[in-house]
């Protein structure tokens, strides 16, 4: 564990640094050592040097004495008086040598006080020299030149002591120089040694893991590259763009990542170096980039929604902003999907509150309340308008089974304890209705149905109760009604056989009659005989037409047991042959486009077309032959703008065209009522009943007709059958 720790220590960039100083200071330190020494040893150097020329000044002073004193010696032992210039140059050389070991030995105190000694000495020696070289007579000699003689003698000799004392003492000085000169000669190269070997080594060290460094820099540059483009988000950097005042108006792309190239459809490469305004025009809107650069000025970090518009499509992004080293950082995140769900979610919420708001209202409409209820564990809880329907305000009271009962019909307690018991035990859902009477004493009849689930463990009674009271009104009246309806269907199928023999019996008499007449007797009549005999034959040709019409109309049902598939192809050539007399006769144009098959009843369908071309025949222009087109095409069901109750996804829409007569578009829904004519019959002949059982038929076959017009320029109609 402490290695683990130290090892973590050791790894850390504060080691380094640490390492670092101390390693500074240590070659500092050792750098100052090694200049001590080597200045040290500089002066022991200058002071070995300073010692041997004083020795050799202190040598050469004394030779000089020893010379003088021997050329004063000569001078009186041959009585030569030549030698005075000698000595006098021996003097001048030794007060020079004297002067400058004044000048090497002024720091020595010690050597100082000997050169006073010696200067007062020489000085007494030069007296006595002096005074021996007057005695020097060649003629003769001078007794008293001895007693000098002694006396230069005795001063050398001093002068001699002197310089042993000066020599050892310069001697012992020496030695001390000369030993410190050894000691740092040997330091010296071996503090240089180790202060090599040591930066060597710290700089070896400083090598490696500066390399270490540099690897793991460099690692940590390729995996923060492979994050900066692998990541999800838009991340660029950005470079300010100064005018020539030095004010910030702009920036420029330094790096921009692949995310650009996915959500922008911007390829990084080409971002590179150019103003932000220029590449992202769409910082110039709701004032972005002025906040871009308060945010650089600012050195600080914001963040803001934008919508931008990328090949028509919008996309929202969340961008984070931040001035960082001479530059701004903006991070995108595109969080469209998750704006799009906050919309979808706020858009459910608004529309669960306005469910909700439905429900309630609804609940109140359609007098509904709901109830929960846990068996075994305390009252039930029932919902606002349940109160309502007992005629009491939200929470009047507690709902219990007991306070409940005081609701219940007495003709009907009996059931509803006995329906609850066997809801208890059956735990299965059933409708029961039951009376109650409210606080205000009104009777209303309540369906009830509940069902028993599981809720954290225990079984729970959930079910919702209804005011069905004008709805058992209601069904009571349907009752009577339904009873009203099968007499009037009676009376309607009395009808249907009354039109079709009693009253077609009559009708087939007189034409019969009618034809006796005309090949009998109709020679016979007069003009205007003639003319009331055509009439009268007309009216009951009509009157057959009328009640053939009336029948097929009244014998067109809803149901559909006999629906099959039918060609409309088919279909259309059968009518076709059918109607080709007429056809022929007028020259008309009948086409129509490959039909589809649809469900439906044959003879209804055929109907269905024939009346629609019978009409376009009848009412065709007098200056044009009839030209009539049939076309289809599937439409779903959500494309159609006709209102009426569309019970199929997938319709059939039938356009039939012609260039008839035409009728005024305001009648258009006149013309498919019953009896109904837009021309009077003495012009064109009908019954009214024609487009009164084109719609039948269709409503018939769960579909829709429409027709639409202009005078003079034809009809069209449009009719939509389910796929």
């Amino acid at each position: 564990m402490n290695f683990k720790i130290f090892r973590r220590i050791a790894n850390s960039p504060i080691f380094d640094r640490v390492a670092l100083v101390m390693a500074i200071i240590l070659l500092l330190s050792i750098t100052m050592v090694l200049f001590n020494q080597i200045r040290t040893l500089n002066t022991s150097a200058d002071q070995v040097s300073h010692s041997l020329t004083v020795d050799k000044e202190i040598n050469s002073l004394f030779s000089q004495y020893d010379l003088m004193e021997s050329a004063e010696f000569r001078s009186v032992i041959l009585k030569d008086t030549t030698f005075e210039e000698s000595y006098i140059d021996r003097k001048i050389e030794g007060d020079q040598i004297l002067g400058r070991l004044q000048r090497l030995m002024e720091s020595d105190t010690h050597q100082k006080e000997h050169l006073e000694s010696v200067t007062k000495l020489k000085d007494s020696f030069h007296s006595t020299l002096t005074a021996l070289h007057g005695k020097v007579n060649p003629s003769y000699a001078d007794s008293t030149a001895m007693v000098y003689v002694d006396r230069a003698g005795k001063l050398l000799k001093d002068l001699r002591g002197l310089k042993q004392e000066m020599l050892k003492s310069n001697q012992d000085f020496l030695q001390d120089q000369l030993a410190t000169y050894r000691r740092l000669t040997f330091l010296t190269p071996l503090t240089t040694l180790l202060l090599a070997l040591f930066s060597i080594i710290v700089f070896t060290i400083a090598f490696f893991r500066l390399r270490r460094q540099k690897n793991q820099i460099q690692s940590s540059e390729m995996l923060l590259q492979n994050i900066v483009q692998s990541t999800d988000n838009i991340m660029n950097f950005y470079e300010p763009i100064y005018d020539s005042n030095g004010t910030v108006v702009d920036f420029k792309v330094v790096f921009a990542n692949i995310c650009n190239r996915d959500y922008l459809n911007l390829e990084p490469k080409d971002l590179v170096g150019k103003p932000i305004s220029e590449v992202f025009p769409f910082v110039l809107k709701n004032n972005e980039l002025q906040r871009m650069i308060d945010c650089y000025n600012r050195d600080e970090t914001i963040d803001f929604e934008r919508m931008v518009d990328v090949d028509g499509e919008n996309y929202w992004f969340h961008t984070f902003v931040k001035a960082v080293d001479e530059g701004l950082l903006e991070v995108v995140r595109n969080n469209t999907e998750e704006f799009n769900a906050k919309e979808s979610l706020l858009k459910a919420n608004q529309e669960l509150e306005v469910q909700n708001f439905i429900m309630m209202e609804a609940k109140k409409v359609a007098k509904i309340g709901s109830y929960t209820w846990n068996v075994e564990n305390g009252p039930p809880e029932i919902s606002d308008n349940f109160y309502r329907l007992l005629g009491c305000e939200p929470g009047k009271f507690v709902p219990t089974m007991d306070n409940y009962r005081e609701f219940i019909h007495p003709e009907d307690l009996n059931d509803f304890d006995q329906y609850g018991e066997w809801q208890r035990e059956q735990k299965k859902p059933r409708n029961y209705t039951y009376r109650i009477v409210t606080k205000q004493g009104k009777v209303k009849h309540l369906r009830t149905k509940g069902e028993f689930i599981e809720k954290e463990g225990e079984s729970v009674l959930m079910g919702v109760v209804q005011d069905v009271t004008e709805q058992i009104a209601a069904e009571n009246a349907m009752r009577v009604k339904n009873l009203e309806l099968q007499r009037s269907n009676v009376e309607l199928e009395s009808f249907n056989r009354v039109v079709s023999h009693d009253l077609q019996e009559p009708l087939r008499k007189i034409q019969m009659f009618i034809s006796r007449i005309d090949d009998s007797e109709m020679d016979r009549l007069s003009d205007r005989g003639k003319r009331y005999f055509d009439k009268i034959n007309k009216v009951a040709a009509r009157m057959q037409s009328l009640i053939r019409n009336l029948l097929t109309y009244s014998r067109i049902d809803n149901t559909h047991d006999n629906f099959e598939h039918i060609a409309l192809d088919e279909l259309l050539l059968k009518v076709q042959e059918d109607q080709s007399e007429r056809i022929n006769a007028l020259e008309a144009e009948l086409v129509w486009e490959a039909m589809p098959e649809v469900q439906g009843v044959v003879f209804q369908l055929e109907q269905l077309f024939s009346n629609l071309i019978s009409n376009s025949l009848k009412y065709h222009s007098s200056e044009e032959a009839p030209k009539i087109s049939i076309k289809s095409e599937q439409v779903a069901w959500d494309t159609i703008e006709a209102q009426f109750f569309k019970s199929a996804k997938i319709y059939h829409k039938i356009t039939y065209t012609d260039n008839g007569i035409g009728f005024d578009n305001k009648n258009a829904d006149k013309i498919f009522e019953v009896f109904q004519r837009l021309h009077p019959k003495t012009k064109y002949s009908g019954t009214g009943i024609g487009l009164a059982i084109c719609k039948k038929i269709v409503e018939n076959h769960r579909g829709y007709i429409h027709a639409s017009g202009e005078l003079g320029k034809g009809s069209v109609f449009t009719i939509y059958l389910p796929s």
